[in-house]
């Protein structure tokens, strides 16, 4: 059969560094100037691309596609006037996936190749990996995206969609790399390891090296160009044979039929590619593997850690000390591109007119490059160039000179000695081989002295203590006093990183090892997910699968009870009346007291209802019923609620308390266990002394007051007091040690409270964490956005292998890293920018409709008209006549009423409004149904991917990140003086602005962070339709910035700030 050549792996001018010549036309003129039959789209992820290549390609009905147009093609290469392409290459739909993620306690960054057989798959993946990250900012997306994942979404799409690892060895972003790789296939893509049945070896290895492992014996080792301009095509491709179709290379890929067959690779010389040798490219060391390893992988110059080559990379994970080609596997022929070729005979440039004229006469005399390469008898060239025909012959041999690339920087491949050079000059070229000592000695690295037998030690390190390991080693001092503490009421301040959970945890194992029944211990958090997972770790402890975990908690006393107040509350209501109450969620509250004052709005409406909040929080004694005003508002909206027997959250705490008080409910816990005790309301801290009692029980009670942040929900103020006021006996102790943040970090915070002295660092790792804290004034918003994009992807460790390069210190995953705000106006603009960067963002977004519990209902009820099972969360959908059905989402408002758990306020609330909306933008239930099956699975492939967080200040407390971003540091945001302040309404009352919770919650946010704080304000900002100029925030001035690295934009860079390396330059701040 005959054979093709294809090149499977380029890039348009979309991602980023490269030819923005790029279009289908000329990579179609580039493909046939270089003798490729098929070449891959690239980059299909990208929605402009991927718009160009629907409206330049069609079908060819073989799974590629060809040009609509082939007309023009002449014109593409304009050093190639005489060239005519006539519009034969095919192309492939491909794009490259850049995955950065943490993964077994390291960041993974892998690049992967996909592969799809048709317009139709390219966009169904594109709308599930547009969940991830933004396909819009680079032609190569970065997704924090498990390449697992990505795998298992890739054979979602269609049968014959495939993923290849790119380039597998490259250092910084691939399968093997030795910066941020695995050791093998299965440890990255795990149960689907079996589904990768090729690789891509990449510009730095070839098939040879790889074929020193026998784990990859059944992989089709495929090369590929990687190009980045229609010059670069061909330089690595693939030769298949049989007649070209998608299929036919899937198939001859898998090693499937007796068609089509994969029939090896044209390389690269090995030592060409840019990072085969280890070294340190800034201070110009290169050696070979087994020197670094005697160096400790040190550069000798600077004493910095070298980039470690493919080569080194292959030898470590390498089982045979000599290539066994597998059976059955093709070979592959190395060759160097006929331009450098040219100049080296030319004695000039590979890019220069020369070097041209002469690759111009070749093509127009043997047709294509590769031909020329390959095929073209040796005597035939010579007919056009003597000494180029003795070049292409001692390459075919393998007769060359190398001299390897290392850390970036590539190699040289020659096939002439400079002496030969210099007669070639001259005209006195004899067509003498190269020796082989010439050989070895152009391919060897200088000599250095010889290396160590062995490292040096670092210094110090012999007389270095072992940092300490606290969790996986117990409880530290502090924590085990608080744990083995007799007294009968304790109040544990636990500072950020202290430990927290995990001293709660000790305390509820010693109670169950002292012999405490798991129903005598009570265990309150402050949100639901801390008590799941306090109950996931209890049921680990004690050996039962997760699931029985919630089911053992509740219903029988194998595990303490964990859950929070409200959930409590809850389950003594329903204990009570027999049937499970309507609540109000806090928004349907809000709407059913405006509903019953019609004479409040706007501020007056806010204003009361915060009063009144408050008020029942705090257990402040309301005016009475009669008297206008607050208590006559109160009265309507409790008068109401009892009409519609609907209850909000404080209703429940506040049945609980009467109950509990009027001894009608007698407690069963004898001890009591609560968690983030600092953000307790009066009324809550009330419901916990009943059930504690003076002596009754125990109490053990923990958390921070410096962290109480929800003042304005009416959280209690000072808890120690409080705490003591109920139990005078009250004993404290303290944990000041901190195992999540340097010192740095928290000497930083500590400037917060002055006169305290800061948390102890006692931060665990093998190597030692350096700390990084600057400061930086933008001129504007804009400006402070595009200097946070810029220092992200630097903590990414780049985004190409060009960044990469230059980066030595540890790089994170997206996930590690999170951009905190003091309200959520700010979250858009910023996530906006960072995308346009194209980092991988996570910011909160209203739930979807259809997660409501109600409408989960009525799509469970329309869904089995249609024949659908109910969904397994659902536990009775109602059963309701076709005929209501038909009607549509209002027919169902008629019919259901006030049936619980519906009522009038869910029907006129916004989940519902949008279900109709819905229901009539799909034209009915099956269009609406198949909607959200859709945005249901894109929904989850959202949550799989790792992303950089961006989130307000109050959602980060309890999250650690390892680095954070603290922007609009701004007198007026943070502390937060209103939104009628930064709007400009008249009356806005800056007093009531509580300074001291602003100064809590600036500590929270300084306090997520392990190792690195990013912290900015901008002296112009547009928020709330106005033009802001506010002074840099008061709480700066607290802060010690002796250690603190400062940086300034000027103003009259504003007009560049999308510009790369513009936010470099240091300057001092204000």
């Amino acid at each position: 059969m005959e054979q093709y050549l294809a090149d499977l792996h380029i890039h348009s001018r979309y991602s980023r560094a490269t030819s923005k010549g790029l279009t289908p036309y000329n990579l179609a003129a580039w493909g046939e100037i270089k003798g490729l039959t098929v070449v891959a789209t690239g980059d299909f992820t990208h929605p402009g691309w991927l718009d160009e290549l629907k409206e330049a390609l069609t079908p060819d009905g073989t799974g590629l596609l060809r040009l609509n147009d082939p007309k023009g093609l002449a014109g593409q290469i304009p050093w190639l006037p005489d060239a005519h392409p006539a519009g034969r290459v095919r192309f492939l739909l491909s794009a490259e996936i850049s995955s950065i993620y943490k993964r077994g306690g390291k960041v993974r960054k892998v690049h992967n190749l996909v592969y799809m057989p048709s317009f139709e798959a390219a966009e169904k993946l594109n709308a599930k990996l547009a969940k991830v990250g933004n396909l819009a900012s680079d032609g190569r997306p970065i997704l924090g995206l498990d390449s697992r994942h990505l795998l298992e979404m890739t054979l979602e799409t269609d049968p014959l969609a495939f993923l290849v690892p790119a380039h597998i060895w490259t250092p910084w972003f691939s399968l093997f790399g030795s910066k941020s790789g695995f050791d093998s296939v299965e440890e990255c893509y795990g149960s689907l390891a079996k589904e990768i049945f090729a690789m891509e070896t990449g510009l730095s290895s070839d098939p040879e090296m790889n074929w020193t492992l026998s784990a990859l014996d059944r992989f089709r080792m495929i090369s590929n160009s990687d190009a980045h301009s229609g010059e670069k095509l061909g330089r690595e491709c693939n030769i298949f044979s049989g007649d070209p179709s998608y299929e036919g290379i899937y198939r001859a890929l898998r090693g499937q039929g007796l068609g089509p067959k994969f029939c090896g690779t044209v390389e690269f010389f090995p030592e060409e590619g840019k990072y085969h040798l280890d070294g340190h490219r800034e201070c110009g060391v290169v050696m070979e593997p087994a020197e670094a390893k005697a160096r400790g992988g040190l550069c000798p110059v600077c004493g910095k850690p070298m980039t470690l080559g493919v080569l080194h990379r292959v030898l470590d994970l390498a089982d045979r000390t000599e290539p066994v080609r597998p059976e059955g596997m093709p070979g592959f022929t190395s060759l160097v591109p006929l331009d450098e070729l040219a100049g080296e005979v030319m004695g000039v440039g590979p890019k220069t007119a020369k070097a041209h004229g002469l690759v111009a006469r070749m093509l127009a005399r043997f047709g294509s490059e590769l031909t020329v390469l390959r095929e073209a008898p040796a005597e035939e060239i010579g007919r056009v160039s003597t000494a180029l025909a003795e070049a292409v012959s001692r390459m075919r041999r393998g007769r060359v000179l190398r001299t390897p690339g290392f850390d970036g920087q590539y190699g040289r491949i020659a096939v002439f000695t400079p002496e030969e050079r210099r007669e070639l000059k001259v005209g006195r070229f004899l067509a003498v081989p190269p020796t082989p000592d010439a050989a070895k000695a152009a391919r060897e690295p200088a000599a250095e002295d010889d290396p160590p037998a062995e490292p040096p030690p670092a210094p110090g390190s012999a007389a270095a203590p072992a940092p300490p390991k606290p969790f996986d080693r117990g409880l530290n001092p502090a924590q085990r006093a608080a744990v083995d503490s007799q007294a009968r009421h304790l109040l544990v301040v636990a500072g950020p990183g202290t430990g927290k959970t995990h001293t709660l945890l000790a305390k509820i194992r010693a109670l169950l090892d002292t012999g405490a029944p798991p129903g005598d211990i009570l265990a309150v958090t402050f949100t639901r997910r801390a008590a799941g997972e306090l109950r996931e770790r209890l049921a680990r402890d004690a050996g039962m699968a997760e699931d029985a975990a919630t089911e053992a908690s509740q219903d029988a006393p194998a595990l303490p009870w964990a859950d929070t107040l409200h959930a409590l509350a809850l389950a003594a209501w329903t204990a009570s009346g027999g049937q499970e109450p309507v609540l109000l969620s806090e928004d349907a509250s809000r709407r059913l007291f405006a509903t019953v004052n019609p004479e409040l709005s706007g501020a007056r409406l806010r204003a009361a209802w915060r009063e009144l909040s408050l008020a029942r929080e705090r257990l402040t004694p309301l005016p009475p019923a009669d008297t206008a005003g607050l208590g006559l508002y109160a009265a309507r909206y409790a008068r109401q609620k009892s009409d519609w027997n609907l209850l909000d959250f404080t209703d429940l705490l506040e049945f609980w308390l009467e109950k509990l008080v009027a001894g009608s409910e007698q407690p069963t816990c004898a001890h009591v266990l609560v968690d983030e005790v600092q953000d307790l309301t009066p009324l809550q801290l009330a419901v916990i002394a009943a059930l504690v009692g003076r002596d009754r029980a125990s109490l053990f009670a923990i958390g921070d007051p410096d962290q109480s942040i929800y003042g304005f929900r009416g959280a209690a103020p000072g808890v120690r007091a409080e705490l003591l006021a109920a139990w005078p006996d009250l004993e404290v102790a303290a944990l000041a040690e901190n195992y999540r943040s340097t010192q740095p970090v928290l000497n930083l915070a500590a400037g917060l409270f002055p006169g305290r002295a800061p948390l102890v660092s006692r931060l665990s790792s093998e190597t030692p964490v350096a700390s990084e804290i600057q400061l930086f004034e933008a001129p504007t918003a804009a400006g402070e956005a595009g200097w946070m994009g810029e220092r992200i992807q630097a903590l990414l460790g780049g985004t190409s292998l060009t960044l990469a390069r230059d980066l030595s210190a540890e790089t994170l995953a997206p996930g590690d890293l999170a951009v905190l705000v003091r309200f959520s106006g700010l979250i858009g603009p910023i996530r906006k920018s960072l995308e346009r960067f194209g980092i991988p963002c996570a910011a909160p977004e209203a739930d979807a409709f259809w997660n409501e519990p109600r409408v989960r209902l009525l799509l469970a009820a329309a869904g089995r008209l249609m024949g659908l099972p109910a969904p397994a969360d659902v536990e009775k959908p109602p059963t309701l006549p076709d005929r209501v059905l038909a009607k549509g989402p209002l027919g169902l408002s008629a019919y259901l009423g006030d049936i619980a758990p519906f009522d009038r306020l869910f029907w006129q609330g916004p989940e519902f409004r949008d279900l109709c909306r819905a229901f009539d933008a799909h034209g009915g239930w099956a269009g609406l149904l198949n909607h959200v099956a859709t945005q249901t699975e894109l929904e989850l492939v959202g949550k799989r991917a790792q992303k950089v967080r961006i989130m307000s200040l109050h959602a980060a407390k309890g999250l650690e990140f390892a680095a954070v971003f603290l922007p609009a540091l701004e007198d007026g945001i943070l502390p937060f003086a209103g939104s009628d302040f930064l709007s400009g309404k008249p009356g806005h009352l800056a007093g009531q602005m509580d300074e001291e919770e602003e100064r809590r919650l600036f500590y929270v946010g300084l306090t997520r962070a392990k190792s690195r704080l990013f912290l900015s304000h901008a002296l112009r900002r547009d928020l709330f339709g106005r033009r802001l100029m506010l002074k840099r925030s008061r709480f700066l001035e607290n802060l010690d910035l002796g250690g603190v690295r400062r940086r300034a934009l000027r103003a009259r860079t504003v007009s560049q700030v999308k510009q790369l390396g513009l936010f470099d330059a240091d300057a001092p701040t204000r």
